[in-house]
């Protein structure tokens, strides 16, 4: 088991008091799984991956990595964010290496992580260029590159591709799953936020579906079709349209243990 989500609540202090922004979320993400969070805008996915990284602490329940609480920042997962994050000062290959340098490895190893991870992630012969130099792919890229360095059991994306052009994330998902079927390249597991239900239905396992503020889990969708997808086919559009009804129509989602469900 390598995350543990146990009847997790956030607020926040606002003028008037505190807002509940989540409440009662509950799920786990087993090894070589990939899990996708989807829900409407404002419910919280992005606060709940800062919670499971432990960048901020939840008001209510508990996050357990591996069987152990989660009480500051975990080393073994990597974020990948939406708007790249880059350094616009460092090259390509040191914003690859910062985080390895941030972990106080040796140069040598460093310089081979980086060099492999370049590799890998498609940036040969950019390694000189400045994140300004780039397009939004290929930054992205530089993100996916500088998170594998550090070998993360666990592989946090926040909407890695909603500000890249459709040909471009189609491009970057394949790729990402590519790796992650790679068993000589970590993370053992995933869990991508999405507003794109048709990419967490692509790319996922499993799709834990929140429902609008305060979030709770309104299913936990099991996604048992063979890779790769194929976004035509009949079984994909009902998968769809299920997840966008549950969405859409959170007051009518099914019951847990209701076929179709799983508390996997």
């Amino acid at each position: 088991m390598l995350i543990e989500v146990d009847r997790v609540g956030k607020s926040f202090a606002v003028r008037h008091g505190q807002m509940m922004i989540m409440q009662d979320i509950s799920f786990r993400v087993n090894d070589a799984e990939f899990v996708s969070i989807v829900g409407p805008s404002g419910c919280g996915k992005s606060t709940l991956l800062r919670l499971i990284q432990g960048l901020d602490r939840p008001t209510q329940g508990e996050i357990r990595f591996r069987g152990r609480p989660v009480t500051s920042v975990n080393l073994d997962m990597a974020m990948v964010f939406q708007n790249f994050a880059l350094y616009p000062w460092l090259t390509v290959r040191e914003n690859v290496g910062f985080g390895l340098e941030a972990l106080h490895r040796a140069p040598d190893q460093i310089r081979a992580t980086v060099e492999r991870y370049i590799s890998v992630t498609g940036l040969v012969g950019f390694e000189e260029a400045y994140p300004r130099e780039l397009s939004g792919g290929m930054r992205q890229r530089v993100g996916l590159a500088r998170a594998l360095a550090v070998d993360p059991t666990l592989l946090l994306m926040d909407e890695p591709f909603s500000a890249l052009d459709a040909l471009t994330a189609e491009g970057l998902r394949e790729e990402v799953l590519q790796l992650w079927q790679d068993p000589g390249l970590p993370p053992e597991g995933v869990i991508l936020v999405t507003h794109n239900i048709e990419e967490a239905i692509s790319l996922s396992d499993r799709v834990i579906v929140l429902s609008r503020r305060p979030a709770q889990v309104l299913e936990d969708v099991r996604v048992d079709l063979p890779r790769p997808r194929e976004r035509k086919s009949d079984a994909f559009y009902q998968l769809t349209d299920h997840v966008y009804a549950l969405i859409t129509e959170g007051a009518h989602a099914k019951p847990p243990g209701a076929p179709g469900t799983t508390s996997a």
